[in-house]
């Protein structure tokens, strides 16, 4: 079997979605990974795990022992996953109800069930956005969803930087030392971001709620990886941004906040940890609180972190 993401599905439609879906993400891991796919028409009643969940929204996870394997439900319709201990494979369960809304169901659940079968192939998630500067430096800006990384990548893409993602990265080994895998999807603004970067044009998406655009559409390109030479931790500030410089130590705290599955799956933690703690080292480290004066510098970070 070749690397990449392979797809088995008892219906033939669904199965050509998810191969597509799966294929508009450009992530090809380095080992092969499976979702096996089967739909429902029934939904489960309980399988009496009860183990602590891991909670995230619309979602529970369960891992650890005594079965030691990974158990992923979905919370919007009846869906689940099954990931045995190192195993490769994900029995993936949906019913019609959670395919109504496929560009949800794919966001929220099939993202997640990803996100646990890449650790096994030495991909490690973290909640960042990434990107490559025009002198070629890599960056990482690591942190919530309400902390500017969408709004930043957005910025970063029309003064013609590469941006990879603003949202689902993972960290890997390379020969070059720690680099970021991006998924390929659009960046997604909200109203206010949207409004500060004076855009127009884009998609509707989230139900109206975001507008998104492909770095290629704001004058930059697309980064498919990075090797980060510079941390960012951004939050949202008033109207002066503020640059901080930040010890190794102090910026591998911040990367396991937002690196969550390393708390899960003891026989992976480790690594993901030891992945977290390399790229804490390899960079250098900023918290960064993003102003309004932000928009008026021509090539911002380049100049606020030379």
């Amino acid at each position: 079997m070749t690397a990449g993401i392979g797809i088995g599905c008892d219906d033939p439609e669904v199965r050509h979605w998810l191969e597509q879906w799966v294929a508009s993400t450009r992530l090809v891991p380095p080992v092969p990974v499976t979702l096996a796919v089967h739909v429902m028409e029934t939904p489960q009643v309980g399988d009496g795990d009860t183990r602590e969940p891991f909670r995230q929204p619309m979602l529970e996870i369960r891992s650890g022992p005594p079965q030691d394997d990974v158990r992923i439900r979905w919370l919007a319709a009846p869906a689940w996953a099954v990931i045995a201990s190192g195993g490769r494979t994900a029995e993936v369960h949906v019913t019609p109800e959670a395919l109504a809304d496929r560009e949800l169901v794919a966001r929220s659940f099939f993202m997640m069930v990803l996100i646990f079968l890449l650790r096994r192939a030495g991909w490690h998630h973290v909640h960042a956005a990434t990107a490559r500067d025009p002198t070629g430096r890599g960056w990482l800006f690591a942190g919530n969803s309400q902390s500017g990384k969408s709004t930043t990548a957005a910025l970063l893409a029309t003064r013609g930087w590469a941006v990879g993602t603003d949202d689902v990265a993972f960290i890997a080994q390379a020969d070059t030392g720690v680099e970021v895998v991006a998924q390929r999807a659009t960046i997604d603004l909200r109203p206010e971001g949207f409004a500060l970067l004076g855009l127009a044009g884009g998609t509707s998406a989230r139900g109206g709620r975001k507008t998104s655009f492909f770095p290629e559409e704001l004058g930059g390109t697309w980064a498919d990886r990075v090797t980060p030479q510079v941390v960012v931790l951004p939050r949202v500030g008033a109207d002066v941004t503020r640059v901080e410089p930040i010890r190794a130590r102090e910026a591998l705290a911040e990367l396991v906040r937002w690196s969550g599955w390393v708390l899960l799956e003891p026989a992976l933690a480790q690594e993901h940890l030891d992945l977290l703690n390399a790229l804490a080292r390899q960079v250098r480290s900023y918290r960064v609180t993003l102003g309004r004066d932000l928009f008026q510098y021509s090539d911002p970070f380049m100049e606020l972190i030379p």
